[in-house]
């Protein structure tokens, strides 16, 4: 299949790399007439990803060898390590730990720690200010080609650059990098200033660079944490610490191992240490001395030295029973509590009666879900939250039968890969740190290029920056951007995070919303309306679902200049009651099915199950209800999308730590409509005086005509920066009056004291029963009352 043609910039380039060949125009350190041997073995699959790597948020890792490994900075367009070793996958994705990102390991051919002026571009002798940007990259031949384009105030450049491990005919290990520019004027030279010495590239041509080193022995990966507590090991990167201390050998201060060794049974040490650490001196270790650290807080001063002590193995007796007393010291006796039934204060436990399920799944694949897209031919793409950062093509799952499914790996390597978009047949994906084209140039379904479109937006190394979802509407893509989580005092968010973007196909962006926290789910809804939902978090005393319109701020003031700290919150379409409704809500969907056309869904990572959303249009604004809608499947649900069968495709994700339903990690399927009626409440709206309730099926004779069958409490949220938040005011409201309509389908209660800006909280009698003998399928809603309509 072919997803899209490239641009006729980059034909030239490619025609000249078939004539490589023919061209041997060496810039290096060895004699023309050695013998090379190309082309490493490949130590891992995917041998090229990306990720955050040594607290560098935009790295593209190349594991060239076992021999080699570099690391490029995608920011600067520049090689930053060249090294044998390999890299310490750590972090959320890759072992569950939050505080976390991967880290290399092993010793160093060179490194170039800052490389934001590495481009020297001279005009006639005269420097030129240069702008660089990252383009991409493509494979070809078992080869990687990097895309970079330099421009300046006149010109704009394209170069590729083909790294590859070598080595000379004495075995030593080498670095191959094969430049190729176009779009050179013939005044213009460009330098590239990088160890171990610079490269001159050669004008609209090719230019060869080979550098030897000295063979370096076998490495060994250092020893990481006992636990998987790394708090302090984060707040450790985010200060100085490991520019005098290694893991375990002795450099300008001790190794940490030796720390955790030295005051193992120094019950006084944490506070020594911390002192230590925030004062600075000398003379424990040698005369070397410590900087002060005056502006580290005692809290992260004491999760860094807890940290290090734990790095101390030597006594696993002592800490096996410290752990057993700790396990008795925590013990409690239960204590009885009254069930809920689900549905009826609890969250449901079943699939919806309307909707058949079919479990997805594939001998070896584990869908932690990303993101969901389907091709115009009606094949099904997953992006997966995994390690290897798949994009996974599937065919035949409109079938029904699993053994019918053919599934293909279409895409690897890439960094948190938590959206997908299709716009006319070509696949778009939304990485940690970067909006990409996926481009299958041969057809045979396997990514060639992985093309760039924009990968200027703020981003740092914090593990709770995550890019989410994707979606393409009227030429531009939107996507959320969430804020970080682990700040030290001194710092504040980078400008975008918090935000939705509206990005075009050049690669240019502007915000549209601001004051998001963990905005895990955007969505084209009702009206052909933008829809998003965030997580309760500081300033956020509740989960929200988000009418998206441009301009609105919506309550996360971490980052506001002083100037707009008073801005005012606008607030949700509907409020979702932390743990009653919702916890991590994701994205939201439209729905077509039966009565409820029109109406929204969205899933819950963490709550579970598919939550659906009644939404009217009072005083201009969205406002509506919230229902519980599905249970019964296999993970918290991170992405839904309605296929071309008109099927629902339900995909989920989790991790330990509390970040997933039910200690479940991976899960897709699909929920197909079968016209059953189910007996729930079907649309609560706003009325003068009250609410009016719709049901699906007509209220039985006799049934929900006393204001006892109505269970109604008012409430309202305050943000503030604390966690969350309590409901404020809560007050029980008593229908005066209660009318059942001609068709016994809809009820209108008259609710004296209802106030705007409210939550209100519906409990129906859960014994309620429709004329065909049905029971209720849940009891329980939530609207927000932003206004009340005047008629």
């Amino acid at each position: 299949m072919k997803y899209h043609s490239e641009k006729k910039e980059w034909i030239t380039i490619k025609c000249i790399f078939l004539l490589l060949g023919c061209i041997f125009l060496v810039s290096c350190t060895s004699s023309p007439s050695e013998q090379i041997r190309k082309k490493g073995n490949r130590p891992i699959d995917p041998w090229a990803l990306r990720s955050v790597l040594d607290l560098k948020p935009r790295i593209l890792t190349l594991a060239l060898d076992s021999e080699c490994y570099l690391a490029y900075d995608l920011n600067a367009c520049g090689l930053y390590r060249a090294w044998k070793g390999g890299v310490n996958w750590d972090g959320t994705v890759y072992t569950e730990t939050k505080v976390a990102q991967p880290t290399s390991w092993g010793k160093d051919y060179f490194l170039n720690p800052s490389l934001q002026e590495s481009w020297l571009l001279e005009q006639n002798g005269r420097k030129q200010e240069v702008t660089t940007r990252f383009q991409g990259y493509r494979f070809e031949s078992g080869q990687i080609y990097l895309k970079y384009r330099l421009t300046t105030e006149k010109d704009t450049i394209f170069l590729e650059e083909r790294p590859e491990f070598i080595r000379d005919d004495q075995g030593n290990p080498g670095l191959e990098r094969v430049f190729t520019t176009q779009g050179m004027d013939g005044n213009l030279s460009i330098t590239l200033l990088t160890k171990p010495k610079a490269i001159k590239l050669k004008n609209n041509t090719t230019t060869i660079s080979r550098t030897f080193f000295k063979k370096i022995p076998d490495q060994v990966r250092p020893m990481g944490p006992k636990n998987s507590e790394n708090l302090g090991k984060y707040w450790m990167e985010r200060s100085d610490c490991f520019t005098c201390h290694e893991w375990s050998e002795n450099t300008v201060g001790p190794g940490f191992q030796q720390i955790a060794e030295k005051y193992s049974d120094d019950e006084m040490a944490v506070d020594l240490l911390v002192k230590k650490i925030k004062d600075g001196g000398s003379g424990v270790w040698g005369d070397a001395a410590m900087n002060p650290h005056p502006n580290l807080e005692d809290s992260s001063l004491s999760a860094m030295v807890n940290y290090i002590l734990s790095l101390d193995y030597k006594d696993s007796t002592k800490e096996t029973s410290n752990q057993e007393k700790k396990t008795i010291v925590n013990k409690s006796p239960s204590t009885e509590t009254k069930a809920l039934r689900p549905g009826f204060g609890s969250p449901l436990n079943r699939v919806h009666p309307s909707y058949d399920l079919q479990t997805i799944s594939v001998k070896g694949i584990e869908f932690k879900v990303g993101g969901l897209a389907f091709l115009p031919d009606g094949k099904l793409l997953v992006s997966s939250w995994t390690p290897q950062g798949e994009v996974y093509l599937l065919e035949g799952v409109e079938t029904g039968d699993n053994d019918k499914i053919k599934i293909k790996t279409m895409a690897k390597g890439l960094a948190e890969p938590l959206g997908l978009a299709v716009v006319e047949n070509e696949i778009f994906v939304l990485q940690k740190q970067e909006l990409t084209q996926l481009i299958d140039h041969d057809g045979d379904g396997i990514t060639d290029e992985y093309k760039s479109i924009c990968n200027s937006f703020d981003v740092s190394m914090d593990f709770h920056e995550f890019a989410f979802g994707l979606v393409y509407k009227d030429g531009y893509f939107y996507a959320n951007l969430s804020m970080p989580m682990r700040l030290m005092a001194n710092e504040k968010p980078l400008p975008d995070r918090g935000k939705t973007l509206k990005i075009a196909r050049d690669g240019s962006y502007e915000e549209v919303i601001h004051g998001l926290r963990t905005p895990n789910g955007i969505g084209i809804g009702k009206d052909e309306e933008l829809f998003v939902t965030d997580n309760q978090g500081q300033w956020l005393p509740g989960n929200k679902f988000i009418h998206v319109r441009s301009g609105d701020f919506h309550g996360m003031r971490w980052g506001l200049p002083d100037s707009l700290q008073s801005l005012k919150m606008v607030p949700p379409a509907v409020w979702l009651p932390q743990n009653e409704i919702a916890n991590s809500p994701s994205e939201p969907s439209l729905l077509y099915d039966g009565p409820y056309k029109n109406q929204m869904i969205f899933g819950d990572v963490t709550h579970g199950g598919i939550k659906r959303v009644f939404l009217e249009t009072v005083n201009g604004s969205y406002q509506g209800a919230v229902f519980r809608f599905a249970q019964g499947l296999n993970v918290g649900i991170n992405r839904i999308r309605r296929g071309p069968d008109g099927a629902l495709y339900a995909g989920g994700v989790g991790m330990g730590g509390g970040w997933g339903w039910n200690e479940t990690r991976q899960g897709l399927q699909r929920l197909k409509y079968n016209k059953k009626v189910t007996f729930e409440i079907l649309a609560i709206r706003s009325k003068p005086n009250g609410f009016e309730i719709e049901f699906t099926e007509p209220l039985a004779i006799g049934q929900g005509d006393a204001s006892s069958d109505y269970l109604v409490e008012q409430w309202w949220y305050k943000p503030t920066e604390a966690y969350g938040g309590p409901k404020m005011d809560l007050e029980v409201l008593k229908a005066s009056e209660v009318k059942i309509g001609a068709n016994r389908k809809k009820v209108h209660l008259t609710l004296p004291g209802l106030k705007k800006e409210h939550v209100v909280k519906f409990n129906l009698n859960p014994e309620l029963r429709s004329i065909n003998g049905q029971n209720l399928w849940s009891s329980e809603a939530w609207y927000t009352l932003n206004n009340i309509p005047k008629n």
